[in-house]
């Protein structure tokens, strides 16, 4: 899949699933160039983060993508952490992946900050992977894999596990 298809896929999945009124930062009139807060009106300061880490992965600006990830995950992973142990102490099940009916679509939107996390932390370790930093992808694939009930939206109409496609790439890189 070329850089242009996955943009669009990300950014297509991270702007619905932001869509559910999460807060945008307040508006000064300044240009704002933190990474941690929205500039644009239609989506939340997390998925505005996790945006940006992936249109950095997707343009091959992978050192980029790091940084913009290192930069607010203070702010977003450990609540959204949080979200997943709880998931993990309730032995409840994730969401599913692939075409949902509209109940569930909008159940999975709710979990917004895991969702943005996960996303967040794939674009993070496929770019470390891409500079060839293995440990570090190593790592940040873990991190990825622990959030097993985020999700990302495929225009084309059903949802993808992140954790799922990191698990798969830290399996090819421990053989």
């Amino acid at each position: 899949m070329n850089h242009a298809k996955i943009l669009n896929l990300l950014i297509s999945s991270l702007l619905l699933l932001s869509s559910t009124g999460f807060a945008n930062s307040l508006d000064t009139g300044e240009i704002n160039t933190n990474p941690c807060l929205s500039t644009d009106p239609d989506i939340g300061d997390s998925a505005f983060w996790a945006s940006k880490a992936v249109e950095q992965f997707a343009d091959a600006k992978f050192t980029d993508a790091v940084s913009t990830v290192d930069a607010c995950f203070a702010q977003w992973g450990p609540d959204a952490g949080q979200q997943q142990k709880k998931l993990h102490k309730k032995r409840n099940s994730c969401p599913p992946t692939g075409k949902v009916k509209a109940r569930i679509k909008r159940k999975i939107e709710k979990n917004y900050l895991m969702n943005d996390v996960s996303m967040a932390l794939w674009a993070k370790a496929r770019s470390h992977h891409e500079l060839g930093q293995m440990d570090l992808a190593k790592q940040t694939y873990g991190q990825c894999v622990y959030m097993t009930c985020g999700r990302a939206w495929d225009p084309k109409g059903w949802f993808w596990s992140p954790a799922k496609d990191c698990a798969n790439k830290v399996r090819a890189l421990l053989k």
